[in-house]
């Protein structure tokens, strides 16, 4: 190889790695910022439903009718709101059944709730959501309640100071406020979490696999 060659390739080189160098902290940077995103709840995001229903591993709910308050960000809806009053339904993997017991003093758990704040991929939540009879309705009033919900729920699961972090998909975490047992907690993804919080109890041991999502 000639001295002219060998310097081309020198130079080639040090292009290469100047460019490596430039692009991967750029990158670094870009995948930042689209993994912590800003949640924007707007009257525009209020909307009115009949017959809202969902159904996950071991959850599931419906509410006759009621109001909706979206919490979207740049990818799109991660936060449900859901003001209305619905029946519930808890199950529980076969190893966890008897501390369910324990917990709710039955199993399953059958229960009426008066709202929920659920966090979901919003790939779930165009697959669950978006097919229902939801419609815009905005409403400040319902605004303002939604908001105070977010307020007090949202630092609980999946986010990074005041910005969110996208669950995984066919992650969801869904807060329930019912008349009977208070809040209950409950969260289905790759692991599983149930919990009641007054008073307390947790139907799963931390890190529980989900056997629905192995």
């Amino acid at each position: 190889m000639t001295f002219t060659n060998l310097a081309r390739c020198a130079i080639r080189s040090i292009l290469a790695l100047l460019l490596i160098g430039v692009s991967f902290p750029a990158a670094q940077e870009q995948a930042q910022k689209t993994s912590f995103l800003d949640v924007t709840l707007t009257k525009d995001e209020v909307c009115s439903y009949t017959n809202l229903k969902f159904k996950g591993d071991y959850t599931s709910w419906e509410s006759p009718s009621g109001q909706l308050v979206l919490g979207k960000t740049e990818a799109g809806v991660t936060v449900v709101v859901v003001l209305g009053s619905g029946t519930l339904v808890i199950e529980a993997a076969e190893a966890a059944q008897e501390k369910f017991k324990t917990v709710f003093g039955a199993y399953p758990l059958k229960t009426a709730f008066t709202s929920l704040y659920m966090r979901v991929h919003p790939k779930e939540y165009g697959e669950v959501f978006e097919k229902q009879s939801i419609k815009p309705a905005p409403d400040e009033p319902a605004l303002a309640k939604a908001k105070a919900i977010y307020d007090a729920k949202f630092l609980g699961s999946y986010h990074a100071g005041p910005r969110a972090i996208l669950p995984p998909y066919k992650t969801r975490v869904m807060e329930f406020e019912t008349a009977e047992f208070g809040q209950v907690s409950n969260e289905e993804g790759y692991w599983v979490m149930l919990r009641r919080l007054s008073p307390y109890g947790s139907v799963y041991p931390s890190r529980f696999v989900n056997p629905k999502q192995k």
